[in-house]
């Protein structure tokens, strides 16, 4: 055995030991090389059913892939990557981080340094999952999601599950935005509907990261916009009201974030039109029911006639090209976008998120002839957002 296998079994073998100790907080591998290797990818780990496996995070330079493995599995992965796919990865525990790194010769060094964490795992056998959402919050339980004890109901696992991940993506996007040091955060929630998640963001924001934020959760039922003025009265929450509006008549005064979930076919397009009119740092929506392009597909490149003459395909070839579009238009706006995976809700299998973050460095132009030619090529004459931003361009 060379020093350098020496070292990777090392390596391996301090992963194996700290997650059977219950120290191990993640793994990060990094220095990636060779084509479709993600540029990074983070392992931490998740209880499921009561067994801990590894979730892993892959960020391409547009989306990132989320996976869930056996331990096993995970570990497996690590060996094979190391050295190949991976040229450094970083253990991080309670007891110790410890880092392989090989240079370009592909000799590996070891080294051990004191833990970055102080506080044990998220995670055990034996502790439930520490989530950024309080279970124990009043809004939770009024909302049917908790009983009285604060445990979640069985029912409304799944429900729970999906606000956390959503409250984990916002977190993520969060760090990589102007929002980070801002102490003050301005956000519209599109689509609130009952104000799941826009509860759970306005805590977020004010009980755990300890920002100022006005909320307003725009939603078009009347009788869901008075339940939610009254429970943010009941949880003291001063900076979060609900009205009563439809997404393309909202009135959007200057703001940072804007969200909107699984806003039904153009409210999606008029939602992300009001982030960029404001100028807003940070744009999350979730598109659902994409209906307006699919009657344009009739008469597509010839290339693409053998997708779209049939029913089930030509549809699913429309949500990609709307959502594809979103995504140009927006960085033709001045948007650096990812596209993320999510947990799907009980009431659409729709598990695709667009986010947006304000930034000087996007290459507008060539958005804007990548959105054109994708335009020319599926043949599509109309799109909402397109629409929406040239009535913008001519008020400016």
């Amino acid at each position: 055995m060379t020093a350098t296998d020496n070292d990777k079994v090392q390596f391996l073998e301090a992963v194996q030991s700290s997650l059977a100790d219950q120290s191990f907080v993640r793994v990060t591998l990094g220095k990636s090389r060779g084509e479709g290797v993600a540029n990074k990818t983070v392992m931490t780990p998740v209880v499921i059913q009561e067994d801990v496996r590894l979730r892993i995070v892959e960020s391409y330079p547009t989306k990132d892939i989320t996976t869930v493995k056996t331990v096993k599995e995970a570990v497996v992965d690590v060996a094979r990557a190391l050295g190949h796919s991976y040229l450094s990865a970083t253990l991080f525990t309670t007891e110790q981080d410890v880092t392989l790194i090989y240079n370009k010769k592909l000799e590996a060094r070891l080294t051990k340094g004191k833990p970055t964490f102080s506080a044990p795992p998220s995670t055990s056998h034996n502790r439930a999952k520490e989530t950024l959402v309080d279970p124990s919050r009043h809004y939770l339980k009024a909302l049917g999601v908790t009983l009285d004890d604060g445990r979640v109901k069985p029912s409304m696992h799944p429900k729970f599950k999906q606000i956390n991940h959503f409250i984990e993506i916002i977190d993520d996007v969060l760090r990589s935005s102007p929002l980070q040091a801002a102490s003050n955060i301005v956000v519209i929630d599109i689509g609130a509907g009952k104000g799941y998640l826009t509860f759970a963001v306005y805590d977020f924001l004010t009980a755990r990261l300890g920002k100022t934020c006005q909320l307003t959760g725009i939603e078009m039922r009347s009788d869901l916009v008075k339940q939610g003025n009254d429970l943010a009265a009941q949880s003291g929450f001063p900076g979060l009201s609900f009205q009563a509006a439809q997404a393309d008549a909202t009135e959007i005064a200057p703001l940072d974030l804007i969200i909107a979930l699984h806003a039904c076919d153009t409210a999606t397009d008029d939602a992300i039109y009001h982030g960029i009119a404001a100028n807003a740092a940070v744009i999350i929506c979730a598109p659902c029911c994409q209906h307006e392009i699919a009657p344009q597909l009739s008469q597509p490149e010839v290339a693409l006639r053998g997708l779209t003459k049939y029913g089930l395909f030509k549809q699913r070839q429309a949500d990609l090209v709307t959502d594809a579009a979103r995504a140009l238009l927006m960085e033709a706006s001045g948007y650096k976008v990812k596209i993320i995976e999510f947990v799907s809700t009980e009431h659409t299998s729709k598990n695709l998120l667009i986010t947006g973050v304000k930034s000087e460095t996007v290459d507008r132009a060539s958005a804007q002839r990548q959105y054109d030619a994708l335009k020319a090529f599926a043949n599509f004459k109309t799109h909402h957002l397109e629409q929406r931003l040239s009535e913008l361009k001519k008020q400016n």
